[in-house]
């Protein structure tokens, strides 16, 4: 028998507005509820947001599961789908559910091998394509894959051998004229243990997993995050982030069906600004590196104004860290400072809301990657309190969660309602549900090592405040141990670093070397900024990375951060290389993750630079 260091419990899972132990059992008891009175999803066409209400949200899942029974598609079968965030990702994954098959998505930034990756390791009877872009990735491979015997072309003129959506879509509607009530009937057979879906991981340890995930998972951990925020039901909400991710297919496929809410496309991330102006979601949630950049856009848009601009917004934000701190303990505002709060909100943070496109919004989450302390308090201080969210893939996304009222910067909540989680004594951070997976696809070792007495080893180190609140301090594959047998957690590090004006990003190197390194980038979008307050004028990435006064401003920084670390935790070298980490280049994941081994390896001789 496991023993742990400490182990905390979640409350109790109340029950589902609409209960059902399956999504795709909820969706039809949505789309019966809200048919045509109540929109399901909308996304931005020729300049305008064209909508599906719930009762088209149904007939086209419908189509789209006929199409997939006249093509053979069985129970445990898989279907691909490379594709951007679109209504037609929906419509195909729910369909793929509710025939008892595996929706499999891949990235849609996927490199044409990694894409063949995963259709060949998942065993792909069918892979749906978005355009030409991504039908151009699967050329070298499609006619090759044993199980693969259709490709379909969402949008676009598909070249031989190649089917267009549309005719799909023809066939799935004669396949329901001939077989009505047959998606009902479909559903009527799925049970908890039926497919969810296998989400392969970000790889940033080495190659993609495919984590196998049932309708139980998926139902248990929506379960548990409505029991806690049982005030999002019908929101609006903005699909931006990757759908092959599980954290988007938690908020908007799944919680948008469980929760009835309407489900906003943004048309890309470089739109997203725009977007939000116009979607004014009531629940948002994004990776922090998106919160990095607004908290550093704000500022700088600060800096640029006026002295009374910048003395108002700084008085206005020691204001509201007061409040926030008074929010988060569930104490009354003094009367002063609420009605100084009263004026800030009113004068300043609603202004600044309103142009985030995020005045509306009652839940602003994040999660997949740590938010600094920083930017936490940067927000909750303007009244916008940011709600963290821990997990993995392997537990559906989501072990802990921050309580409403009760936001603490730099901690990740307590166990989600039904949910187990327990320190090793390692530190290692355990957890067990019902929300946790059943297995990597096709790799039991991978398996029997994540999985152990039914507590899953999420890889993370950390530990419990007083008050039950998890904190995260590294992963443990990333943990440094010095040559001088010091053990180094350099996440936290990095954190604090990129903290300051114009870094982008910094991997700290060190493990089994002397002492501790770190490899800088900047952030192409503060740059100019940086430069003219240094009267540098216009550089570029490459000539930034060389000059002397950025260099200097940069040694400020690391001179600061080592002066609050203990000795053998401080940097004394550092580089700043010529570009920006970036998903395209390997750097980093689809959802803004770094993988140090790939950094390390592609830089090797530029960190070996600094130990000769």
């Amino acid at each position: 028998m496991t023993e742990f260091t400490s182990i905390h419990k979640g409350a109790a899972i109340k029950d589902l507005r609409v209960p059902g132990g399956t999504i795709p059992e909820i969706f039809l008891k949505h789309a019966a509820k809200f048919g045509a009175t109540r929109a399901a999803l909308r996304h931005k066409k020729d300049g305008s947001w064209n909508e599906y209400s719930w009762r088209d949200y149904l007939s086209k899942v419908e189509k789209v599961a006929g199409g997939l029974k006249a093509l053979g598609v069985n129970p445990q079968d898989k279907v691909c789908i490379i594709s951007a965030n679109c209504p037609e990702w929906f419509f195909i994954a729910l369909a793929i559910q509710s025939l008892g098959a595996y929706q499999v998505p891949i990235y849609p930034n996927a490199t044409p091998d990694q894409a063949k990756y995963v259709a060949e390791h998942s065993e792909a009877k069918i892979v749906f394509v978005q355009d030409q872009e991504q039908l151009a990735k699967t050329d070298s491979w499609r006619n090759d894959l044993q199980n693969l015997n259709r490709t379909i072309l969402m949008f676009g003129e598909p070249p031989d051998g190649v089917e267009k959506f549309e005719e799909f879509l023809d066939q799935g509607s004669k396949y329901c004229d001939q077989n009505p009530n047959f998606l009902k009937d479909q559903i009527g057979k799925l049970t908890p243990d039926s497919p969810g879906g296998i989400i392969y991981t970000s790889g940033t340890t080495g190659p993609p997993k495919g984590v196998v995930l049932t309708q139980k998972n998926f139902v248990y951990l929506i379960a548990g995050l409505l029991t806690v925020y049982d005030y999002v039901y019908e929101s609006e909400t903005i699909s931006f982030l990757p759908l092959s991710h599980i954290a988007e297919q938690v908020q908007n496929i799944t919680g948008g069906i469980a929760s009835g809410s309407t489900v906003n496309f943004a048309r890309s991330i470089d739109t997203l600004m725009e977007d939000l102006a116009e979607v004014r979601p009531t629940l948002f949630f994004s990776v922090p590196r998106l919160y990095e950049r607004a908290r550093t856009a704000i500022l700088e848009n600060v800096a640029d104004g006026s002295a009374v601009k910048r003395f108002l917004f700084n008085w206005a934000l020691k204001v509201g860290e007061k409040a926030r701190k008074h929010r988060n303990s569930n104490q009354d505002l003094p009367f002063m400072t609420k009605k100084k709060w009263n004026l800030a909100s009113k004068v300043v943070f609603s202004k600044i809301k309103t142009r985030m496109g995020l005045d509306r919004a009652r839940f602003m989450g994040s999660g997949a990657a740590p938010l600094s302390v920083a930017v936490c308090r940067f927000f909750g201080a303007m009244g916008m309190d940011i709600i963290e969210l821990f997990g993995q893939t392997e537990c559906t996304g989501v072990c802990n969660a921050t309580i409403p009222g009760k936001t603490v910067p730099g901690a990740v909540g307590a166990p989600l309602p039904g949910c187990e989680v327990a320190i090793a004594e390692d530190g290692e951070i355990v957890t067990r549900g019902d929300n946790v997976f059943s297995g990597y696809f096709k790799d039991e070792a991978a398996t029997n090592e994540a999985i152990k007495d039914g507590w899953l080893y999420t890889g993370d180190i950390g530990h419990f405040d007083e008050d039950g609140y998890l904190i995260i301090t590294d992963r443990k594959k990333d943990i440094i141990i010095t040559a001088g047998g010091k053990n180094v957690t350099p996440q936290n590090i990095e954190v604090l670093l990129k903290d300051y004006s114009g870094i982008s990003q910094a991997c700290i190197v060190g493990d089994r070397r002397k002492h501790l390194t770190c490899l800088f980038t900047l952030d192409a979008n503060s740059l100019p900024r940086l430069c003219e307050q240094l009267g540098l004028g216009t550089l570029s990435m490459e000539e930034a990375a060389q000059n002397e006064t950025i260099i200097a401003t940069v040694q400020k920084y690391v001179d600061e951060v080592n002066a609050s670390l203990a000795r053998y935790e401080t940097i004394k070298y550092f580089r700043i290389l010529p570009h920006d980490f970036t998903i395209e280049t390997g750097e980093l994941t689809p959802t803004q993750k770094m993988k140090r081994r790939v950094v390390q390896q592609k830089y090797d001789h530029i960190i070996d630079s600094m130990y000769d």
